[in-house]
């Protein structure tokens, strides 16, 4: 029986459209990631990417796993610390991984602005509406005026940073704010004062408790830090704020990346509990906001001036609040980690700040207390270092405001650009052939790392942490209080988590979630730990 013609042609054309694609597929890698940097040499190269779609690109990959992703890129390019292109829904990213090239960056703000990451903070992350957008952003000759002196005639959103630098960089305000954490971080870690969610069971004796090592941080440097900035009007009109605050950390990558509603309620809900907190806060009286640093009223009043309404004002004092608090808190965490896994460690911090402390109990001589931390306790510095050094996930951004050059590369204007901070901090030829693991003695041992070109841990520039002085004290200061007051024994720990020297069980960092600098560790990993008061103390 005869086949009829159709029947034969119909495989031969799926065959062949298949052929085609796979043609068409092959071509488009050729051109795109080889011939196209051979006849272009000037333009940045492009990290190759498989679905020919500039909107897909990297984003998996960047999405499920940035560090991942950079450490892919570095190896694909032979480590050539040359810069190098991502695709990400449907933008260009420039990644800069060169020190030398980075440091030209952070110089050149005529070249390179960080407003634009501002804005997507604000619009994105916080929900700030484009017209109070447009309000943060009006200039001098649009009508802003600030309350305050403005001579360069800066925008809102200016002004409001150079508010909260003033709080924080000015002697007296820095001193104000510095003598109210203390005192709040001592009150805190009092035996009293632990909180119902740090502890997980009471003896009945009372002489020891079972705590959460990342809820006892979290309860005592969040509601330090918040305490002293907003006063007790914000515990009052919301007391489980610091649990509110740790959801909505531990899971706001998912507003970074815009995840829809419906599946980032982990994220968007807490957020809008605090939000809903701080409209209620904004909305009392000033007589009632007793207790807050001067930041706080002055702020919101530039804000209202310009137009801005209760909410808007509200969602921007939630990102500061965000940036306030997050890296005191896992930095802290992460110090004790090693404190309360290491015996040695801890009976060396233990007789370092032995005079320190003792004379800080007796005479509550807060600011003696601040300089002899900073300045009288080197290996208790040197472990908070390695830690921002080792634990420290973050980058720096910026955007091309005209067309420039990197490293001999084109780079147009309005180009996003990225710089990675982690690779730096983890090089063996900077840091040691140990660099990837924690060496609380390592900035004891070479005091000159600190000033290495490597370490930037608070970032560079005009973007540089200007709370990096505050946020050193407040964590030296809670481990002191912490290491001198109680004895530890960790219970458990978790079951997949790296074991220290002496067998504990290290939570796990989570380097596949952004932060904005320290990072997380593993959602569920945690240190128990049985606590008791030291004797003599």
């Amino acid at each position: 029986m005869a086949l009829h013609p159709s029947a034969l042609l119909e495989p031969l054309g799926l065959t062949a459209s298949f052929s085609i694609l796979i043609a068409t597929w092959i071509a488009w890698k050729f051109w795109v990631f080889t011939a196209r940097p051979f006849l272009y040499p000037s333009e940045v190269s492009v990290l190759p990417y498989h679905i020919p779609c500039k909107f897909i690109g990297h984003a998996v990959s960047m999405f499920k796993d940035t560090v991942g992703l950079y450490r892919y890129a570095e190896a694909y390019f032979g480590y050539s610390r040359e810069p190098y292109s991502l695709c990400v829904a449907g933008q260009q990213l420039i990644v800069v991984t060169n020190p030398k090239h980075q440091e030209e960056i952070f110089k050149n703000n005529d070249h390179y602005s960080f407003d634009p990451f501002i804005n997507v903070v604000y619009h994105n992350v916080g929900k700030v509406s484009t017209a109070d957008l447009n309000i943060l952003w009006r200039k001098s000759s649009e009508g802003f005026v600030s309350l305050y002196p403005n001579p360069k005639q800066k925008v809102l959103v200016h002004t409001g940073l150079d508010l909260l630098h003033k709080q924080v960089l000015s002697p007296i305000p820095f001193q104000e704010l510095v003598l109210k954490v203390g005192g709040l971080l001592e009150q805190y870690s009092r035996w009293e004062s632990f909180t119902k969610s740090a502890v997980i069971h009471h003896a009945a004796d009372s002489i020891t408790k079972v705590v959460s090592l990342h809820r006892w941080c979290r309860d005592i440097t969040i509601g330090a830090q918040t305490d002293s900035f907003f006063g007790p009007l914000f515990a009052e009109l919301q007391p489980d704020y610091t649990e509110s605050y740790d959801q909505w950390d531990i899971n706001s990558w998912m507003a970074t990346y815009q995840y829809p509603n419906f599946m980032a309620k982990a994220a968007y809900e807490p957020r809008e509990r605090l939000i809903k907190t701080l409209v209620a806060y904004l909305d009392a009286p000033k007589e009632k906001r007793t207790g807050c640093v001067a930041y706080v009223n002055e702020v919101a009043d530039e804000m209202r001036h310009a137009g801005l309404g209760t909410e808007a004002c509200a969602r921007v004092l939630m990102i500061i609040l965000w940036g306030v608090n997050s890296n005191v808190q896992m930095t802290s965490f992460w110090s004790m980690v090693h404190i309360v896994s290491d015996a040695s460690l801890l009976s060396a911090i233990r007789n370092e700040i032995s005079p320190l402390m003792s004379l800080a109990e007796r005479e509550n001589d807060l600011e003696s207390l601040r300089l002899g931390l900073m300045r009288s306790c080197p290996l208790l510095n040197s472990l908070f270092n390695e830690i921002i050094r080792f634990y420290n996930t973050g980058s720096s951004m910026r955007e091309t405001v005209c067309a420039t050059r990197i490293a001999n590369k084109t780079i147009p204007k309005g180009t996003r650009i990225f710089l990675p901070q982690r690779h730096l901090l983890l090089d063996p030829e900077a840091f040691g052939e140990d660099a990837h693991t924690v060496n609380p003695y390592r900035f004891v041992q070479n005091k000159s790392l600190e000033k290495h070109g490597y370490y930037r841990p608070f970032g560079h520039g005009i973007t540089q942490c200007t709370g990096k002085m505050i946020g050193r004290f407040e964590v030296l200061c809670f481990v002191a209080w912490a290491v001198w007051r109680y004895e530890f024994v960790v219970l458990s720990g978790t079951s997949k988590a790296t074991k220290s020297k002496q067998g504990i069980q290290i939570p796990r960092i989570d380097l596949k979630k952004p932060s904005l600098g320290m990072s997380k560790q593993v959602e569920g990993d945690d240190l128990v730990l049985q606590i008791w008061k030291r004797i003599g103390v």
